[in-house]
């Protein structure tokens, strides 16, 4: 019994604390529905703070960290539990000295089924590789009909390879309004094959920003980051990669007629629930598009990620958050 005694005192001195977090905000329960997701009074945890414009946040499962991008600062971040935030890459976009644009790093990050991360790169206009441990950079397209993108924003990854990405210009270095660098006047939406050709499959589009895809992989998510037509846009995916026409999802206008709300980026959860960051927060949807609550930080919002340690992850303005799931 002694030597029991002796190890668990051993054992109890080298398990660390959990760390604690400061807080912020509150969970509102608009639906039954949403507190089988997570508790009223789960935390809003503040851990990691000094950024810019957090966005594109992405959890590694082999090796349990968040990376993360602020396209402002030209960086992706690493976050884990045992040390913080700290930088994993910069410049994360345009390496040049002169000044580009307002936005030249990265900004939707994605690990695609090689385990690689693949980066919306603003400054570069391109799909960009990274390799995960000796973080070098490759081009993965740049360019429709020898045209140069406007800055890819957001992405995502199809089960049978295909990528599908929003192209705005918010890295451009005029924006909307850039006139001497842009070449592609649509703010387009693209699928890139697994065979490296791509093609415009979305052309009308005020101002696309996140972009999903279903669980069953059969419709394709845009948002719509635009205050007259503030939609999550679906489209039904044909053969060969095209898409239907679109249908609206989700009006914030008529849901939320008082707030001004848009979306940035969202998640699907395995249950098909929608988790929108919009506007203080992330809104909450069922699989049928009715808002069943809000976590609310009261920080602007950009994105969200899953993760396997059992968070949701947000990027909020200079903030990185997190909040636990059931």
């Amino acid at each position: 019994m002694k030597y029991i005694w002796i190890l668990s005192i051993l054992f109890s001195c080298h398990t660390p604390a959990p760390k604690e977090y400061p807080s912020i905000g509150k969970i509102e329960i608009l639906s039954p529905s949403m507190e089988k997701l997570i508790d009223p009074k789960a935390a809003i945890e503040i851990i990691g703070t000094g950024l810019t414009w957090a966005e594109g946040p992405v959890w590694v499962k082999d090796g349990n960290y968040l990376l993360f991008s602020d396209p402002r600062l030209n960086t992706i971040y690493k976050w884990d539990e045992e040390n913080g935030m700290q930088e994993f890459l910069k410049p994360s976009g345009y390496e040049g000295e002169a000044w580009y644009s307002d936005e030249p790093g990265t900004n939707g990050l994605i690990i695609n089924q090689d385990g690689k991360l693949v980066a919306c790169d603003h400054g570069n206009r391109r799909l960009s590789v990274i390799d995960l441990k000796t973080k070098k950079k490759e081009s993965l397209i740049d360019n429709w009909e020898n045209k140069k993108f406007n800055s890819p924003n957001d992405l995502c990854q199809h089960a049978n390879g295909d990528y599908y990405f929003t192209d705005p210009p918010y890295g451009l270095p005029e924006r909307e309004s850039d006139t001497t660098t842009r070449e592609i006047k649509e703010n387009g939406v693209y699928r890139l094959n697994k065979d490296g050709k791509v093609e415009q499959i979305i052309s009308n589009l005020g101002r696309p920003n996140g972009i999903a895809l279903a669980n069953d992989g059969k419709t394709l998510y845009v948002a719509l980051s635009d205050g007259g037509n503030p939609y999550i846009m679906s489209y039904d995916l044909l053969d060969q990669g095209k898409v239907g026409e679109g249908k609206i999802f989700i009006d914030f206008k008529k849901l939320f007629p008082d707030e001004g709300l848009a979306t940035d980026g969202f998640k699907f959860d395995k249950s098909g629930n929608l988790f929108a960051a919009a506007g203080d927060g992330i809104v909450v949807f069922d699989p049928e598009g009715k808002p069943i609550g809000r976590i609310r930080s009261g920080v602007r919002s950009a994105n969200c990620a899953f993760a396997t340690d059992g968070h949701l992850y947000m990027t909020a303005n200079d903030k990185l958050l997190r909040v636990r799931m059931k």
